[in-house]
């Protein structure tokens, strides 16, 4: 399509909605919503972040090249790796002995930031699968405790059943609607963790269909839902404490 109607010509050559691109270009130029779009086809390693409880980053790139995995280090943590050339992931020994979680670079860096002192309390207000709360939980090294909670039961399931791989005892699943306050947990942790529901718009190159089945009014719904929960939350910050707002998203 002629370039000249800028969105219809983006929309056609990416496959991205209208409305999604018309909301990117009121907050970045041009060229930036280029690069988003092309770096989203893009053919990606799996980011794995190695579970320092278990085994060092040596160890596990030992065995994962052992298995025939192809290991690159990731420049912006020690921990952080990209791997390729394999299978089925879940079969990989290092994986069923818990010595990796898959987990983005971004995801890594909430823990990373939040930087929880030994012996805190932490609570991850919407924690399916459970990768931050469990990167608190490492760097905790054993003190304090995590508390990862969601809405239903299955996503605590799926909290638990990584807790179980990961081998570490100061966290625990615990089933909890994030919109309804917790009286028990006013002022009591060190650091609250918010990873809120949000349109995923910023993970279009993992999970292409979200650009599809997301719409507008249900982006603007969700923001009302990110707020109603934050509203709850910050009560839950000691003084000095931390909270940390995250979503996997580019806009709202």
């Amino acid at each position: 399509p002629d370039k000249e109607d800028y969105v219809n010509y983006l929309s056609v050559c990416y496959s991205m909605p209208t409305w999604i691109l018309e909301q990117w270009l009121c907050h970045y130029d041009k060229k930036t919503v280029e690069m988003m779009l092309q770096d989203f086809l893009k053919e990606k390693p799996t980011t794995i972040r190695c579970n320092l409880n278990c085994m060092s980053e040596e160890e596990l790139v030992s065995s994962l090249e052992k298995e025939g995995v192809v290991v690159e280090k990731h420049p912006y943590l020690p921990y952080a790796m990209w791997i390729s050339s394999y299978d089925y992931l879940a079969d990989l020994d290092s994986f069923q002995k818990g010595g990796f979680h898959v987990q983005d670079i971004s995801s890594m860096l909430v823990a990373h930031l939040a930087n929880p002192k030994e012996g805190a309390s932490v609570v991850d207000v919407c924690a399916a699968p459970g990768g931050k709360a469990l990167h608190v939980a490492e760097l905790l090294q054993g003190t304090g405790h995590v508390e990862a909670r969601d809405l239903t039961d299955y996503k605590v399931q799926l909290i638990e059943d990584n807790i179980s791989r990961s081998g570490m005892s100061n966290i625990d699943a615990v089933r909890w609607d994030a919109t309804i306050i917790d009286e028990n947990m006013v002022g009591q942790m060190e650091v609250v963790i918010a990873d809120l529901p949000c349109s995923g718009l910023g993970v279009i190159g993992k999970k292409t269909d979200l650009k599809y089945k997301m719409t507008k009014e249900t982006q603007d719904e969700l923001v009302q839902l990110q707020r109603q929960i934050l509203s709850k939350v910050v009560a839950y910050v000691k003084e000095d404490g931390t909270l940390i707002y995250s979503t996997c998203t580019i806009h709202e």
